[in-house]
């Protein structure tokens, strides 16, 4: 039995190593900040999220990850519509004997291209920590002690890694596109195909006004990981008076999200996800969960500025 947990482990790490290696999120426009760099400072005020995610629930080893980021905007001048975004973000995934513990500092330049849109173009630079720990699973009878995973138990990773994003948005529509990890990376130790892949994410969202108390909100994001199938998620959601938000969410070759958003405070909104796996994983845990608090310095947003879809 303990072989196999570990011929498992040792398959689930060289999936990870080959393609998917960054955690996903449900409420991806919520929370898109930690896909893009380029969306510092295109809310209207300071902006805060912090995060948990449960993957896979009932599964032993299933993916959990938590993270908070904040970012806002500065030199805004009254005949000058461009500025600066600054932004920070700390997050954290566990999956299993494998870890990594990420912190970043965000930088983008936001620039008015025509009457309705402005256009940023965004920056990150941080550091990665990955920790591997099969301890517990190198008891294992007739297993190789030269084994490259087994002989890098309880190890640590650290190293740098940049992210780039560009973010067109207008008051009612957006699109980004990013590029996550563009430092490939050699983990020593794990086998000469062990390196970080970087992450391509473009996304596109729409808000549609129905009348004066409901919007349409349809957004879509298509990833590309090197190794990897195209990955394509899509949510639509319903906005009462932009006090309360419900939807559903898909996600190719996964399952189907439930969706929904409140205005609970002034400043404070809180999001939640339920996600029903509908693919194979579905015999090891069928649901995950995922909840984001977000919290806003100002009440008001600043007229001189392009609001952004996203945060509308």
């Amino acid at each position: 039995m303990r072989r196999l947990i570990l011929v498992a482990c040792i398959s689930t790490f060289a999936l990870v190593a080959k393609s998917q290696q960054l955690p996903q999120y449900s409420h991806f426009i919520t929370n898109y900040f930690m896909y893009n760099p380029a969306v510092a400072g295109s809310a209207a005020c300071l902006d805060l999220k912090i995060g948990y995610r449960k993957q896979w629930v009932g599964m032993p080893g299933s993916p959990s990850t938590a993270f908070a980021n904040i970012h806002g905007n500065f030199g805004k001048k009254k005949r000058k519509y461009n500025f600066h975004g600054l932004g920070g973000m700390v997050e954290t995934d566990d999956v299993g004997r494998l870890s990594y513990t990420a912190a970043h500092l965000a930088y983008a330049y936001h620039m008015r291209i025509s009457s309705k849109y402005m256009l940023s173009a965004g920056l990150a630079a941080g550091l990665y920590q990955y920790r591997f720990d099969f301890a517990e699973l190198a008891v294992v009878d007739n297993v190789g002690s030269d084994d490259a995973l087994i002989g890098a138990m309880a190890q640590q990773f650290i190293y740098p890694q940049i992210n780039l994003g560009f973010w067109l948005y207008g008051k009612d529509r957006y699109m980004g596109f990013s590029m996550r990890n563009l430092i490939a990376n050699q983990i020593d130790g794990l086998g000469d195909d062990s390196k970080t892949n970087t992450h391509f994410e473009l996304t596109v969202g729409k808000i549609i006004e129905l009348n004066d108390e409901f919007s349409f909100k349809p957004a879509a994001q298509v990833k590309y990981v090197r190794a990897s199938k195209m990955a394509l998620d899509i949510q639509a959601m319903i906005d009462f008076k932009q006090k309360f938000q419900i939807g559903v969410g898909f996600r190719s070759g996964n399952g189907i999200s439930g969706l929904m958003q409140i205005d609970m405070f002034r400043y404070v909104t809180l999001a939640y996800a339920y996600d029903l796996t509908l693919s194979k994983m579905r015999f090891g845990g069928t649901h995950s969960h995922e909840i984001i608090l977000g919290i806003t310095a100002c009440p008001d947003g600043d007229s001189r500025q392009i609001p952004c879809a996203a945060y509308n």
